[in-house]
């Protein structure tokens, strides 16, 4: 159950609320805006050893893994049993689809994220989600952020940049930027005013060109899912999605999501 609380909250991850005006509010100036590293994407590649921790109601699971980011070409996260021997269960993310596989039932499934209820109404993409795991602000409408900050409510406080999007599909998104370092602090959704959603970064460290999170905390309501990266690296690499599932059945998300455990 531990596997399958973490790739249902993955799969839903989404970063509030606010109101609208222009993009040069406060003290910050669209130059610094786009010049921010939370603003200009830098890092194409990202790969490090990962401690999942899911707490659901108060009952806490956890358990090591993989994750690796190929920017605009796909993401993988593993989760592994016997300290690493063995890969207990895998989701694959490319911009057109997931395949969530797992190991020990011989099970997979195969999806796109329009076939995702959730996702689909809520106007969530591949793009979003990793943005979200690469700490950086994105447009909701999945254009190139850079076009869409004069879009976007801009606020100064307390030494933070607050961006706020316009709503979309319901969904609204705040983005507290520290002013200081241009670093992504806290990115948060709100659908229609009533469920919300935060995903934290802390524990920053230098990666690659840039400052990135070493801790990444998804929550809404009582559940919470937190990655722990262990030295993460910007070093490139080939991205390998599994190729052969000859031998495995496929079967709905759902039942794949249910069956799960250790």
């Amino acid at each position: 159950m531990a596997v399958a609380a973490m790739l249902l909250l993955l799969m839903g991850v989404g970063g509030c609320a606010s109101k609208k005006s222009s993009a040069s509010a406060g003290s910050v100036t669209m130059k610094e805006l786009k010049s921010m590293q939370a603003v200009s994407s830098s890092l194409s590649h990202l790969s490090s050893k990962v401690k999942l921790t899911a707490n659901i109601g108060g009952k806490e699971f956890s358990a090591n893994g993989n994750v690796k980011i190929k920017r605009g070409e796909g993401m993988l996260i593993s989760v592994n049993a016997l300290g690493g021997l063995i890969e207990v269960a895998r989701a694959e993310l490319t911009p057109e689809k997931m395949l969530l596989i797992y190991r020990l039932g011989r099970e997979y499934a195969e999806v796109s994220y329009s076939d995702i209820e959730a996702l689909e109404r809520l106007g969530i993409d591949y793009s979003m989600v990793e943005a979200i795991m690469l700490n950086e602000v994105f447009a909701p409408d999945g254009k190139p952020v850079e076009k869409y900050l004069s879009k976007m409510d801009v606020a100064v406080a307390n030494g933070e940049i607050l961006l706020t999007t316009e709503r979309e599909k319901g969904m609204q998104y705040t983005f507290h930027v520290e002013q200081s370092s241009g670093s992504l602090q806290l990115t948060r959704g709100n659908y229609d005013n009533k469920l919300s959603v935060d995903c934290n970064y802390s524990d920053f460290s230098t990666v690659g060109a840039r400052l990135f999170p070493r801790q990444i905390r998804f929550s809404v309501a009582n559940y919470k899912l937190d990655f722990k990266l262990s030295s993460p690296k910007a070093d490139s690499f080939k991205l390998n999605g599994t190729t052969d599932l000859s031998s495995y059945k496929k079967v709905e998300v759902s039942t794949l999501l249910n069956g799960i455990k250790f």
